[in-house]
């Protein structure tokens, strides 16, 4: 089976500094206390994991793993 580079195999983390949105559960979900906690937290798992970041318009993101 041939990889597709486009493919996301999996969400690893959702994070936010919204306490409405953070649900918890399965992907991980992670409340940070600001903006700037929220980018270091992220840019730290996605270097880990070696994984993508998205950034929704409402300031969240999402770790995805290609």
């Amino acid at each position: 089976m041939e990889k597709n580079d486009n493919q996301i195999q999996g969400i690893l983390a959702f994070i936010t500094t919204n306490k409405e949105r953070y649900l918890g559960g399965d992907p991980l979900c992670l409340f940070a206390k600001d903006a700037e906690e929220l980018k270091e937290i992220a840019n730290a798992i996605a270097e880990v994991f070696l994984a993508d970041l998205f950034y929704l318009k409402d300031g969240d993101c999402l770790i995805i793993k290609k």
